[in-house]
């Protein structure tokens, strides 16, 4: 009797191990074919994948380091991330500056020449141009309830308003008693070798801003800052006109490139006696 219950039991075990291999068996045969027919990983998906991490790591070195060590090519990479999503930015922004020479040729060309470039979309292009910009209204906003008081500090002070400028502009500052910016104003914007001169707006904006002193600039995107006859009749005039409302003129800053000339320095037919 204990033989027969001995040898049932065997059985049963030998039946259990056989159930379970062959269960193994089927799970892996199942596991087999579901990898076979799963779908693989296109070679587009590899790229997007690899660029996202090379856009966290982009981000994550300006978060910590600034923009200091970047390349100018790679100040431009990180700007195109938030325009042109899930794409290698790198070589679009390697032919943007072997076209325009470096960022500031990028941010002062035209938007049609940038859409030129292959990748470039006009939202891309838009950025550019309003970077220059951005600069001008911060640096506006920063330089409130501080003093001007030299040459130097005005011309600081008009700089921005021209960073990105192909064309002539004119601009209107109003002052303070204490020579503290109340607005800076622009009154007009031309070619790349001239604009007009609104003498009405400059009263309007002058009196409108309750100033006792003001001061111009404007540019010259293809030359040197220095006036024409143009520009010192056009001061004088404008002196003139203040003068009746009691708004002194403090100065008249041409700005060229890099390089700001002051009439008042410069003596110019002592208008600013």
């Amino acid at each position: 009797m204990n033989g027969a219950v001995s040898m049932d039991i065997s059985e049963l075990e030998n039946a259990l191990d056989t159930l379970r291999e062959d269960e193994l068996d089927r799970a892996l045969t199942e596991k087999k074919e579901e990898l076979k027919n799963a779908p693989t990983k296109s070679d587009e998906d590899m790229r997007r994948e690899s660029a996202k991490g090379h856009r966290g790591r982009v981000k994550e070195r300006f978060l910590i380091s600034g923009l200091g060590g970047f390349a100018p090519h790679e100040i431009l990479e990180l700007l195109l991330f938030y325009v042109i999503p899930q794409r290698d930015t790198k070589q679009i922004a390697k032919e943007l500056i072997k076209k325009f020479g470096g960022v500031a040729g990028v941010f002062n060309a035209d938007v049609s020449e940038l859409t030129e470039v292959k990748g470039i979309t006009e939202s891309a292009a838009v950025l550019f141009k309003l970077i220059p910009q951005l600069i001008s209204v911060y640096y506006a906003e920063e330089r409130k309830g501080v003093s001007v008081t030299t040459t130097a500090q005005l011309s600081e002070l008009f700089k921005p308003y021209f960073v990105g400028s192909g064309t002539e502009k004119f601009m209107l500052a109003c002052f303070d008693s204490s020579l503290r910016p109340l607005s800076v104003t622009e009154i007009s914007r031309g070619t790349s070798a001239y604009t007009s001169v609104e003498l009405r707006k400059i009263m309007s904006a002058a009196i409108d801003s309750g100033c006792a002193m003001a001061a111009l600039a404007h540019n010259h995107p293809l030359g040197a800052p220095k006036p024409s006859d143009e520009d010192i009749a056009v001061t004088r005039r404008i002196n003139e006109l203040l003068k009746a409302v009691d708004i002194r003129l403090m100065d008249h800053i041409i700005v060229g490139g890099s390089k700001c000339y002051s009439m008042r320095d410069g003596g110019d037919l002592g208008i600013f006696d």
